[in-house]
């Protein structure tokens, strides 16, 4: 989109932009409000993604499918662990966001950093690292802009022992 010329466009232009970087930094709150054996992300991701948000996140084994779908994937459910289950703590970095918007559309993409610590009562004495980024289609909402459809990339990931 063209940076708007008159006033009230350029206050509206920078409101949506806000709206929109927070929306995505609710996704990693999700993540890392509930460390652990707390499995309720969707406390954050029902803020964060539409009601009918998609997910593309093939490329870590995750499931293409809904963000519930990615929720369950991520921290299991009571048949099964979650891909998530053997860290203890993590924390998720983000870059600020480069967005496009096209009235009440988006897109944007976020960088990220995130560290992962294994689970010490599962001898899981490593730390996970990642870094990728996220590539978002947003929608206005009568609740705000909220996540479409998210693409997770990824650069790298890194396993790395813990020093004793």
């Amino acid at each position: 989109m063209k940076e708007p010329k008159a006033p009230p466009e350029k206050i509206q232009y920078l409101l949506d932009r806000q709206d929109i970087q927070d929306t995505i930094a609710r996704y990693s709150l999700g993540q890392d409000s509930h460390q652990g054996q707390d499995s309720n992300i969707l406390v954050q991701w029902g803020e964060t993604f539409a009601d009918d948000g998609k997910v593309d996140y093939s490329v870590a084994g995750g499931p293409v499918g809904t963000f519930r779908e990615l929720a369950i994937w991520m921290r299991g459910s009571e048949n099964q662990p979650g891909s998530m289950s053997g860290f203890s703590n993590w924390q998720h970095m983000l870059s600020l966001p480069v967005v496009s918007l096209h009235g009440d559309e988006a897109q944007a993409r976020t960088d990220f950093f995130a560290t992962h610590r294994g689970r010490a009562d599962q001898g899981a004495n490593i730390h996970f690292n990642a870094a990728g980024a996220f590539h978002d289609e947003l929608v206005r909402t009568s609740k705000g802009w909220r996540i479409a459809f998210r693409r997770l990339e990824l650069y790298f990931g890194d396993p790395l022992p813990i020093a004793s």
